[in-house]
C-alpha cells in the first residue's frame, strides 16, 4: 500500500530554511534559533526533525561524542528531498550532494565540533537581528567562504626561518555584516579557537589577516571595515592570543591594525545575543574591555547602534 504524501508544515519549512542557511544543525541549535523561549530540553524540535528524517527531507548524521552530561547530540543536514524542496522555494544552495560525504563528516569530530561552535555564533547574530531590529545583509559560512577565497602575499616576519614571501589563503570560520537603520554595515570575521594552535601557527594567521585586510579583502568583499572576533575557551587563552597577536603586529610594524582584533570567552550559547554583541565582553590586545557594538542595543525601537570603526 502506498504511503500518504507527507505535507510540509510551516514549522517544517522553517527548519528546512535553517538547514539550507547553516548546513549543519543539532536539535538544540535549531530550537535555540527557531524557538528560543521554548524550555523543553529540545524535545519538540527533536520530534519535528524525526518526522523530516522519516520522510527523507532531513539526514540524521552520526552522533557526536557523548558529553560529560546528557546524551550525545545528532547532527542534521538536508537530505536530497529537502534540498529539492528548498530549491523550489527559491533558496539557492549548492547542487553538489553526496550523503556518504555528509555522514563521513561527523566521523571527523574536531571538524564537526569546530563547525558547530561557529554556527553557534552565527545563530546568535541571526537572533540579534530578529529580536532587536539589526539587519544582517550578508552572512557566509566557512564552506561558502572557501569558494571565493583569495590568496595574500605575506612577507617574512621577524621570527621567520626563511626570507621567502608566503602565499596564504585566508578563510575565516564565518563572516557576516550587521547594520541598523540604514547605517553602513560593519563586517565581522569570526575565529573559533579551541586552544590547539601553537604560537607559530597563530602568529602566521595574524600576519595573513593583516596583509589580507589591507588589499585582497577590500576588493573581494567590497568593504573597507572589519573586526576579527575570536571566541576562546578560557581567559588564559584570551591573554595568550592577545599577547601573540600584538607581538606579531609590532614585529611587522603593523601595530596600527591591532584594534581589528578582539577576543572573548563569552559563550554565544549561554549569553543573550544582545549581550554577546553589545556588552563589553570583548578584550583588545591592549587589555581594554570593549563590545562589538559601541552602544548597547536598547530594548525599544527608538535606540540606535554605532559600530566600532576599522
Amino acid at each position: 500500500m502506498r504511503q500518504p504524501t507527507y505535507l510540509i508544515t510551516e514549522v517544517d519549512e522553517s527548519i528546512l530554511r535553517a538547514l539550507a542557511r547553516f548546513h549543519y544543525l543539532t536539535a538544540a541549535q535549531a530550537s535555540r534559533l527557531l524557538h528560543p523561549t521554548l524550555l523543553d530540553d529540545n524535545r519538540y524540535m527533536q520530534r519535528r526533525l524525526k518526522r523530516l528524517v522519516d520522510n527523507d527531507y532531513v539526514l540524521r548524521l552520526r552522533a557526536l561524542p557523548v558529553p560529560q552530561y546528557g546524551q550525545a547530540p545528532h547532527v542534521f543536514t538536508l537530505a536530497h528531498r529537502g534540498r529539492q524542496y528548498t530549491q523550489e522555494m527559491g533558496i539557492g544552495i549548492p547542487t553538489y550532494f553526496r550523503p556518504s560525504e555528509e555522514k563521513r563528516a561527523t566521523w571527523n569530530h574536531p571538524f564537526m565540533v569546530h563547525r558547530l561552535a561557529t554556527i553557534d555564533v552565527m545563530i546568535a547574530a541571526e537572533r540579534l537581528c530578529r529580536e532587536h531590529g539589526v539587519v544582517c545583509p550578508r552572512m557566509l559560512s566557512e564552506r561558502e567562504l572557501k569558494h571565493g577565497a583569495v590568496q595574500v602575499q605575506v612577507p617574512p616576519g621577524p621570527t621567520s626561518l626563511t626570507k621567502e614571501t608566503r602565499k596564504v589563503t585566508v578563510i575565516p570560520d564565518a563572516w557576516f555584516q550587521l547594520s541598523l537603520s540604514g547605517s553602513e554595515p560593519h563586517s565581522i570575521a569570526i575565529e573559533l579557537d579551541r586552544g590547539t594552535e601553537e604560537q607559530k601557527v597563530w602568529r602566521q594567521k595574524v600576519a595573513a589577516y593583516a596583509y589580507w585586510v589591507d588589499g585582497p579583502y577590500q576588493e573581494a568583499f567590497e568593504t573597507g571595515n572589519l573586526t576579527i572576533a575570536t571566541v576562546c575557551l578560557t581567559d588564559t587563552r584570551v591573554q595568550q592570543l592577545a599577547d601573540w597577536t600584538l607581538k606579531e603586529l609590532r614585529g611587522r610594524n603593523l601595530e596600527e591594525l591591532a584594534d581589528l582584533f578582539l577576543f572573548t570567552v563569552a559563550s554565544p550559547v549561554t549569553t543573550a545575543p544582545v549581550d554577546f554583541f553589545s556588552h563589553p565582553l570583548w578584550r583588545s590586545v591592549s587589555n581594554q574591555q570593549l563590545s562589538l557594538l559601541d552602544i548597547p542595543v536598547q530594548r525599544n525601537q527608538e535606540s540606535g547602534v554605532l559600530f566600532r570603526s576599522a
